[in-house]
């Protein structure tokens, strides 16, 4: 009954918009939101679809030669907020209708406003009542200290480039890709020394944790600046032990904020991350008991090679662990660039046995090459800086090839998303098997257009590797597929 009267107030206020507005005959505008690397955003297991989160959505409509009544005298064809309610296409928070225009160009962006699981919204986490200035169309940021107690808000945003208001005549909901405006950090021990690790401090020094930010939405994508850095020290762990908690000969994993294994952290540039170390103060005791005299060590996380092999140093949408390795003799540090997405406890899995061949082609990560077999043309600097390459024509073909180093047996698969994008590609193969003394590890397979499927709009289609080994699935776009990688296909 309840949807019953959903569907006649809705079949009502179209036909309210319709008649107010003779020139709005098109059908709906509705949206998809989606976290760009299809992963869990909000950094819990909730996930982005958690019933009541809302997403502030605009619209600068420009070009149209009509009018719409609720617009008045503001710049916004749509001003509201985009609910989740169980549907992959969100709904509108105020219930109203709001057709495509007959003509001129919509230009969409937002950002996540409420987290429910939370309970908290994006002005309350940011400490401010004016986050966004609507005359200059940027949310401004306020500077945010990031630390333990830090609430765990993965800040989205969107922007779409100009969508011409003609191509949308079938009405298929918007993709709403979400980026994050966060990195997060984790910090894990590896204990194989032989006797008990009594750790008692780690604490993280010289990272730019506080900073404030804008992101501008008045081109065709967003753009962040960030301003006011500096840094403080971040307890990642203090034991009430005088002589420090006892680790054996086991990996674990330390919970750093609200029990659970990660901080949000500003991402980092090369130079930001000058001078960033932690500090470990510990104790070393031995099978008979005897406890060592109070140790230290200070380690450099500037010189990680994960930070080297990204393109800025420590990216937004990336959680990095920090695992600091116990030896017999020494105390080092290896930094892991991780998936985004979080389960409890889960940051030192079986990746570790999944690494990408060095010394061919990008690194062994996953590339792009325009053509097939052995009539390959690599991609452009500028195509590889853009993490995107386009197809020129429909019956252009795109080979896809990485390496492997480990597992040196298995099966390797590629998935895309989003779904609404790869029914107008064909992947072939999707799977196929490991051999890592063959070829270099070579794993490849080519993407083409679907010749009967022709796009209405543009569409970008994203890549998964998967690795089976060890009798499960492994994730593994943190070691092949680290830049998240697209191809665009334009309009037939």
């Amino acid at each position: 009954m309840v949807i019953g009267k959903r569907i006649l107030s809705a079949a009502l206020m179209i036909l309210a918009v319709l008649s107010c507005n003779k020139e709005l005959t098109g059908p709906a505008i509705a949206f998809w939101p989606y976290d760009e690397q299809e992963t869990k955003a909000l950094l819990s297991n909730e996930g982005l679809k958690t019933e009541n989160n809302r997403i502030r959505i605009l619209d600068v409509v420009t070009g149209f030669s009509g009018s719409a009544s609720w617009m008045g005298e503001s710049p916004y064809y749509i001003d509201d907020n985009l609910l989740y309610t169980g549907n992959p296409v969100w709904e509108f928070e105020s219930g109203r209708f709001y057709p495509w225009t007959t003509d001129g160009s919509h230009h969409f962006f937002g950002w996540l406003g409420y987290d429910a699981s939370l309970d908290i919204t994006a002005e309350a986490f940011f400490g401010t009542s004016n986050l966004y200035d609507a005359a200059n169309q940027v949310l401004s940021i306020p500077t945010l200290e990031m630390g333990a107690d830090t609430p765990i808000f993965d800040f989205l945003y969107t922007g779409l480039p100009p969508v011409n208001a003609s191509t949308r005549s079938s009405g298929t909901p918007v993709d709403l890709p979400l980026e994050h405006l966060f990195s997060a950090i984790g910090l894990t021990i590896n204990n194989t020394s032989g006797n008990r690790v009594l750790l008692k401090s780690v604490v993280l020094k010289g990272m730019k944790n506080r900073r404030s930010a804008r992101i501008d939405f008045t081109g065709s994508t967003p753009y962040v600046t960030t301003a006011d850095i500096s840094s403080t020290d971040v307890i990642l762990y203090a034991s009430s032990n005088p002589l420090g908690d006892s680790y054996d000969n086991r990996d674990y994993v330390l919970p750093l904020s609200e029990e659970k294994p990660f901080l949000l952290m500003w991402p980092q540039t090369f130079v930001d991350l000058e001078g960033a170390q932690l500090q470990v103060e510990y104790n070393i005791q031995d099978a008979l008991g005897v406890i060592s005299d109070d140790l230290s060590a200070t380690l450099d996380l500037s010189s990680q090679p994960v930070f080297r092999t990204s393109s800025t140093g420590m990216d937004a949408g990336t959680r990095y662990s920090f695992l600091l390795q116990f030896k017999k003799s020494t105390l080092d540090l290896y930094t892991r660039a991780l998936p985004w997405e979080y389960e409890e406890y889960d940051w030192d899995y079986s990746e570790h046995s999944i690494s990408a061949r060095g010394g061919m082609f990008k690194d062994g990560v996953l590339a792009f090459y325009r053509g097939s077999g052995n009539d390959l043309t690599e991609p452009t600097s500028e195509e590889w800086a853009a993490k995107s390459m386009r197809f020129t024509t429909r019956n252009e073909v795109m080979t896809g090839r990485f390496y492997i180093e480990a597992p040196t047996s298995g099966v390797w698969q590629i998935t895309t998303y989003p779904l609404s994008a790869a029914q107008y590609f064909i992947v072939s193969p999707t799977s196929g098997e490991i051999d890592a003394n063959t070829d270099n590890g070579k794993a490849e397979f080519t993407v083409r257009a679907n010749p009967e499927q022709a796009p209405i709009a543009t569409q970008t289609l994203y890549f998964n590797v998967s690795l089976f080994f060890n009798g499960e699935w492994h994730d593994a776009n943190s070691e092949f597929n680290r830049k998240n990688i697209k191809l665009v296909l334009d309009a037939n």
